[in-house]
């Protein structure tokens, strides 16, 4: 004896009153009363079964669920030879049989086939186009007249619309329960429904398929989310192990794109969003956040915000986010990467700002090459190593470069300072930019006058003495300090000659060709770095920064906007001064606006004593005078910070 009931999750013509009872759509009251004992006497089905069978094919309301999900249309013999097919297991001839059969038959046959182990991917399809012309009018007309045989009450179009629609959802049902028993229930789930949303006019069934899989889905989505959060709160413990919690979250995400891709196919194209989708991306997203703003952890939020954006594209209002996360993430991977390299030669350049005299002595003994011991020996080897690793580009060049800057600027010593710009020039390895080659061999002319002047000063009457310089000096020079070199050599060489020449005094040539200060436009690795953009401020203009002078020896005028003026002692005390209230402001600069205001007063700076010259004794004199007003300077910073 069978144990069926009618409420089986499958749907099954088997299950169908009218197949239990072996009715027909004509069966009047006594003719179903007597097949009902016919019923009993077999024995094929239980008690319960019969009468419940019995009831819904005397019932009119019931009846007509029975009616629609049996085989409408189709006469005595045809309703047999399917029967004979399905106990027999033909599917082949059965799937035969049905094809040229009115729809809605067709479509139960095959909603009755889901529940079986034949049930695949081109029967699911078969289906939902079996629906796509079920005719009501015809439907209607042939259980009406079946009806008046079998002495039952008509029905109204309206009654047939709404029980249509309770077949369409067990039909989708029964469908969505054969998905779930095939291999990859996801990827065929996915391929059926993007082929009906490509077609002119999509199955009337397709959404109620959508809805029940989706159903069926929760359970494996429940269990999937919950080991997200499990990972998600791995991921925010100290010390974590962000590599192996990172993989197992993108592979997670991807069990839940094989698993919700359909559903989230089919809400984009209704203009939808899927909502456990949105959920899941906004945990795992502020997951992203934590790791790049508060730990620095960018490589693995760059690999999450990766995994999220090839997980959920059909995410429309977040897809352009993830694409601009995992731009930003990935600049900022790279930046990371390459202050790594960097941080080593940064270390050892800052420390051989404090012994520059060692320095000094080490580069006048074999230049800036490798070294076994000295002060030169760490600052080569890490900008050996930085130089030669890929995409640091000119950032190591720069970082010596600063050092040189400092110590010419700072310690007022040219000559280890071109030594080191002298030895990125002639180094071996990777090569700068243009534009850092350029700029190296300009300020390598300026470091070597401003080396060699000194020496042109003490050699002041001898003038084998000052040719020997000159031709020393003239190896680097270029343009107007060239020109008034070679001018000078002819001076000399007349002078030595014998021949009667006006001759200029050593303070003249000095006004010409004076000490250079060069600034510092090193853009230093921070370690404060931002997942997101913060907002940018355009900078005011420049403001000009003097003192209050208690007198005409301490006055102050701004230079004007050039590059190789011949600045007055007031210009140049300006520079000198704006530079000590300059480095003053550096530490004091925390916010981004801030910072944009200092970089501006850097770049007015940079724009007017980056490259001057002075008569002699000028800069050292106005030097002294610096030094007396440190407490002074620092207070102007403050102010100054202070008024943004």
């Amino acid at each position: 004896m069978k144990d069926n009931t009618l409420e089986s999750a499958n749907f099954s013509i088997f299950l169908n009153a009218f197949s239990i009872l072996k009715a027909g759509y004509a069966s009047n009251h006594a003719e179903i009363s007597d097949l009902v004992e016919d019923a009993e006497f077999d024995e094929q089905h239980s008690q319960e079964i019969i009468q419940r069978s019995q009831q819904a094919l005397l019932s009119p309301i019931a009846r007509l669920d029975q009616e629609l999900s049996w085989l409408p249309e189709l006469s005595t013999t045809q309703i047999n030879e399917i029967g004979s097919l399905l106990e027999a297991g033909k599917i082949t001839d059965l799937r035969e049989a049905i094809a040229f059969l009115p729809d809605l038959p067709k479509a139960n046959v095959l909603a009755h086939l889901c529940g079986t182990e034949s049930a695949d991917e081109t029967l699911l399809q078969d289906l939902l186009r079996a629906w796509d012309d079920v005719d009501q009018l015809a439907l209607l007309e042939f259980l009406n007249s079946q009806r008046q045989a079998a002495d039952f009450p008509k029905i109204e179009s309206s009654q047939l619309a709404a029980s249509i629609r309770v077949l369409e959802s067990t039909h989708a049902r029964s469908a969505a329960l054969s998905v779930w028993r095939l291999d990859e229930p996801g990827k065929v789930m996915e391929r059926l429904v993007e082929a009906e949303l490509k077609r002119d006019r999509a199955s009337r069934i397709l959404a109620e398929f959508v809805r029940e899989y989706d159903i069926l889905s929760e359970p494996r989505l429940a269990r999937i989310s919950e080991a997200i959060d499990q990972q998600i709160e791995l991921a925010r413990q100290p010390r974590q192990q962000l590599e192996a919690v990172t993989s197992e979250i993108a592979e997670l995400l991807r069990q839940w794109d094989d698993v919700n891709q359909p559903v989230q196919v089919f809400e984009q194209h209704q203009g939808h969003e899927e909502g456990r989708s949105k959920q899941i991306y906004e945990r795992l997203r502020s997951l992203c956040l934590e790791l790049a703003n508060e730990r620095g952890e960018f490589r693995h939020a760059k690999r999450l915000s990766e995994a999220l954006l090839h997980t959920f594209p059909e995410l429309e209002s977040v897809a352009e986010v993830l694409k601009g996360d995992v731009e930003a993430l990935e600049n900022l991977d790279e930046q990371q990467k390459k202050f790594s390299v960097l941080e080593p030669l940064v270390a050892a350049c800052e420390a051989a700002k404090s012994q520059v005299p060692k320095l000094k002595s080490a580069l006048q003994s074999s230049g800036f090459v490798p070294a076994r011991k000295g002060a030169v020996k760490e600052i080569f080897a890490a900008f050996d190593t930085a130089a030669k690793a890929p995409g640091t580009g000119d950032a190591a060049f720069l970082v010596v470069r600063d050092l040189a800057l400092f110590v010419n600027n700072d310690r007022n010593d040219p000559e280890t300072a071109f030594r080191l710009v002298d030895g990125l020039i002639t180094y071996r390895g990777a090569k700068p930019s243009q534009d850092v080659s350029s700029k190296l061999d300009e300020e390598r002319s300026v470091l070597h006058r401003n080396w060699k002047m000194p020496e042109l000063d003490r050699q002041s009457g001898n003038l084998g003495g000052m040719a020997k310089v000159v031709d020393e000096m003239l190896k680097y020079a270029k343009g107007n300090d060239r020109a008034e070199l070679v001018q000078l050599k002819s001076r000399i060489e007349r002078k030595q000659a014998g021949k009667k020449v006006k001759w200029l005094i050593y303070g003249g040539i000095a006004a010409v060709i004076g000490f250079f200060v060069i600034s510092d436009e090193l853009d230093r690795p921070t370690s404060r770095t931002s997942y997101q953009p913060t907002t940018t401020y355009q900078p005011s203009t420049p403001r000009q920064t003097t003192t209050s002078p208690s007198s005409n020896t301490s006055a102050e005028t701004r230079p004007p906007v050039g590059q190789g003026l011949a600045l007055n002692r007031a210009q140049v005390r300006y520079c000198v001064f704006q530079g000590e209230r300059l480095e003053a402001m550096r530490s004091l600069t925390t916010t981004n606006y801030q910072i944009s205001q200092f970089n501006a007063l850097i770049d007015d700076y940079n724009s007017r004593c980056s490259n001057f010259r002075y008569t002699s004794g000028v800069l050292s004199s106005v030097r002294r005078e610096a030094q007396g007003k440190t407490a002074e300077f620092t207070a102007d910073a403050r102010r100054i910070v202070a008024s943004w």
